[in-house]
């Protein structure tokens, strides 16, 4: 009986060393897992703050560019008006004064002739 006692309490303190070796290795993994948890609730709060910024800017971006959207239907506005009075002015001046504005250079040149002969500038 007092061996089965020896090896029961060999094996006892076997499995007792090999336990506070287990916890001994353990300490520093639970404390880098307990720093791990608070660098990652710092992470999901700053995470929370940037989606909340994100989404501000997302609106921002939202206005700007209906903004953009009523400049470029008013510039579309713009160049047809202009496209028109253009058309219009080619079309009823130039189109029917081509004869007389051929001859306004003529005119420039044979003035400048005059002006020649004369002496001046």
């Amino acid at each position: 009986m007092e061996a089965t006692t020896v090896i029961i309490f060999l094996v006892a303190l076997i499995v007792s060393l090999g336990f506070l070796l287990l916890v001994i290795n353990l300490i520093p993994a639970i404390n880098q897992l307990k720093s791990l948890l608070i660098d990652l609730e710092k992470t999901s709060s700053e995470f929370r703050t940037l989606t909340h910024q994100l989404q501000h800017i997302g609106e921002k971006v939202d206005s700007q560019t209906e903004k953009i959207g009523a400049i470029i239907e008013s510039s579309k506005n713009t160049v047809d008006f202009v496209s028109n009075a253009i058309g219009m002015i080619n079309h009823n001046f130039l189109k029917k004064s081509a004869g007389i504005l051929a001859i306004v250079p003529a005119i420039r040149f044979g003035w400048n002739l005059v002006k020649k002969r004369r002496g001046g500038k």
